[in-house]
């Protein structure tokens, strides 16, 4: 049995395999979301429950039927070529275009929306012709060309990542706001300047994260977490996903230049290069990428205070410290799990070359960040008012016991990768998820604080 679906900006073949399955074959790289596409077409015409399963990396699908358990007798052509219940059909004979035998063409009846297919015709032959589906679709929603590339944007973009990294950069904004030290200019356009400023972080972490996806093609295809990604399954190239890290990363610039102030462009410049071209070379090299990686995720704070002050102060140099520290625990943990997946990758990662090391590294920062917070009290004190500095050294105190507690249960578990430890592992990286937001919301509800009770 062939199917050929001709589609208006691609062509897709269907072949019918032993095991009664289809797999399909994208013509020239150009892919729109035809998984959808598919079952929803063959769905409305032949009431089937249709199921798509990715196969391999290189955009190979395959597409079953639910029904095939339920009636292994019943073979595939004839669960695709029977209309659906209680349908009459419009049979005629006509010829086959190929092997011009005599075949039977019924029109399936239903309510389908003239946009998605045009005249289908189902054919059903004997043995010596296959039978042959060509089913047309005259225009493509200009909904669904939108969400394809705008999934393969966001799947550049590590959208999570690129969020996380443009929130602490607004509490850093935040923060530096509610002190004297606040420029004129950011008092006069402090929308603006806000707007650009995550406009501008979002756009630059998108770009450093291409730049990073493209490098690490041929190390991602071969984990379980990394090989869904966009360009590990060919959703589109890695030239067009440069153009992309180009237009992301001018634009950023651009907007942080002439939004914001030269300062925060030079730090996000600097940050860009840092990642792509010092953290990703090296996780291939040595295990010390965690430690110059965490510098990429300690800048955006000091991006938004100098966004509102024009300046670094012992404030920002705080939040920097906080963020750097907090991320050896969370990678540490998350790191764990994924110990033989990197190995198999080639990375050097601390959770590969010394377990052991990564339980201490996860417990010491772990101490540590709860040292930052409590020294960081007394310059937060003075840069953020007395409130913000009791926040930050009391108000986050159970959130630093908490990840202290996990840390240590982590440091104590098995090393030899038992259950008991992967829990421990999952339950570290939880906290750490928690620990971070919690700091923060405390930190900028004790900033405000100071100034509704005059302090600043």
């Amino acid at each position: 049995m062939l199917f050929v679906m001709k589609i208006r900006y691609f062509r897709i073949t269907v072949f019918l395999t032993p095991h009664r399955s289809l797999h399909l074959y994208p013509h020239k790289n150009l892919l729109i979301h035809y998984y959808q596409i598919l079952p929803i077409t063959l769905r409305r015409y032949y009431g089937g429950n249709f199921n798509l399963k990715v196969l391999s990396t290189l955009s190979k699908f395959k597409l079953t039927t639910k029904s095939e358990s339920n009636h292994p007798s019943k073979s595939l052509s004839h669960q695709l070529a029977d209309p659906p219940n209680n349908q009459s059909t419009n049979a005629v004979n006509v010829e086959c275009e190929d092997c011009l035998c005599t075949s039977k063409r019924f029109q399936p009846h239903g309510n389908v929306s003239s946009k998605w297919v045009s005249d289908p015709l189902v054919t059903t032959s004997s043995s010596a012709c296959p039978t042959t589906v060509d089913l047309v679709l005259t225009q493509l929603p200009a909904v669904l060309l939108f969400k394809h590339y705008a999934s393969i944007a966001a799947g550049l973009s590590k959208t999570r990542l690129s969020g996380l990294v443009v929130s602490t950069a607004l509490v850093g904004c935040g923060l530096a706001a509610s002190t004297s030290m606040v420029s004129s200019e950011f008092l006069e356009h402090c929308y603006r300047t806000t707007i650009c400023l995550a406009l501008g972080t979002a756009l630059t972490s998108s770009a450093a994260n291409s730049i990073n996806q493209i490098i690490e093609i041929p190390y991602d295809s071969q984990m379980t977490r990394t090989r869904d990604r966009v360009l590990v399954r060919s959703l589109t190239t890695p030239g067009r996903a440069a153009l992309f890290a180009l237009a992301c990363s001018g634009s950023g610039l651009a907007l942080l230049y002439f939004g914001v102030n030269p300062l925060v462009t030079s730090l996000a410049g600097a940050n860009m290069i840092l990642y792509t071209c010092v953290y990703t070379p090296m996780k291939q090299i040595s295990q010390i990428n965690t430690w110059v990686g965490a510098w990429v995720g300690a800048i955006p704070p000091l991006m938004g205070w100098a966004a509102a002050t024009g300046q670094l102060q012992c404030g920002s140099l705080m939040l920097a410290c906080l963020l750097y520290v907090w991320q050896f625990p969370h990678f540490m943990a998350l790191s764990w799990n994924m110990r033989s997946e990197y190995s198999k990758a080639g990375y050097a990662m601390t959770s590969v070359i010394n377990p052991n090391l990564c339980k201490r590294v996860a417990l010491r920062y772990s101490v540590a960040s709860s040292l930052v917070c409590l020294g960081g009290a007394g310059c937060s004190a003075m840069s953020l008012g007395p409130w913000a500095g009791c926040a930050l050294g009391i108000g986050s105190l159970p959130a630093n016991v908490g990840l202290i507690y996990y840390a240590w249960k982590f440091a104590k578990s098995d090393s030899t990768g038992d259950e008991s430890s992967a829990a421990a592992a999952r339950r570290l990286f939880r906290a750490t998820l928690l620990h971070l937001p919690i700091v923060m919301i405390t930190v900028l509800f004790g900033s405000y604080c100071s100034i509704n009770s005059g302090h600043m």
